[in-house]
């Protein structure tokens, strides 16, 4: 089974023609992967677009869209997972944890349970990402344990000097993402978990964002912020996990997991 992840910077953004088809060839090599599974982070785009959308080959849909108010309205932020297992439920809120922005959505399947996340960029934000958002998304990881629970997304943090190509620049630790502050909580979401990219390639240096400002991509100038992550007891259920760097489209690109069906 395959599973992608891509935070792809608005589905409407050079992505869809005017009748809301798919006119994009870094998004058709996506889906040439031919993933089980794809979750989306930062679409940007209300559920009613996202469910006019025509994406063949994936019957469930979910689409979460900001609720917010004014710049943080249906053009801000957002998730989807598109699937072509049929999930068991879904949650787009979780006991208490409110999710007015669009940033989170549950599924469980019969033999695994994903969740997928954009985390708020603390830049302007870190009170709630710090003191909320990652306690909430830890107290989440921590209560399952009766089957494999997969956290992918955008996690806007770097996790070590192997996920950067600026080592200073996280020793310096005043950028957001590499705030000491968030790569704390990062430890703390691998005290039961496993980041999977690099436990299987631990010595990789490959990046998954590069700033668009100054065209750090052009020089592979780049951050490792979007993951896999699973519980380290079922580790054993993972087959691949890989970083689609040449994929274009977005600041971000791709990454997958391969898993045992």
């Amino acid at each position: 089974m395959l599973i992608c992840s891509w935070n792809i910077n608005g589905i409407r953004s050079n992505i869809l023609n005017k009748d809301l088809k798919i006119n994009d060839s870094n998004l058709e090599q996506l889906f040439n992967l031919n993933p089980d599974i794809i979750c989306f982070q930062e679409t940007k785009c209300s559920i009613q677009i996202g469910e006019k959308l025509d994406i063949k080959d994936y019957p469930f849909q979910v689409w979460n869209e900001s609720k917010g108010e004014k710049h943080r309205g249906t053009g801000y932020s957002g998730t989807a997972i598109l699937s072509k297992i049929e999930p068991i439920q879904v949650k787009l809120d979780f006991d208490g944890f409110e999710n007015k922005e669009g940033r989170f959505i549950f599924m469980e399947f019969e033999k695994f349970s994903l969740i997928n996340i954009y985390v708020p960029n603390s830049g302007t934000n870190f009170k709630y990402r710090t003191e909320y958002w990652d306690k909430n998304i830890k107290r989440i990881m921590d209560l399952y344990n009766d089957k494999p629970l997969i956290i992918t997304g955008d996690l806007n943090v770097v996790s070590g000097e192997k996920d950067i190509h600026s080592i200073n620049t996280l020793k310096q630790a005043k950028s957001p993402g590499v705030l000491k502050e968030e790569r704390y909580m990062f430890q703390q979401f691998l005290e039961n978990y496993i980041d999977i990219y690099r436990e299987l390639y631990p010595d990789e240096k490959k990046w998954t964002w590069w700033n668009m400002r100054t065209r750090s991509r052009e020089s592979n100038k780049g951050w490792r912020i979007d993951y896999f992550l699973i519980n380290k007891k079922y580790k054993d259920i993972i087959e691949d996990c890989q970083i689609e760097n040449d994929i274009m489209g977005s600041d971000h690109c791709p990454i997958w997991l391969k898993i045992k069906n």
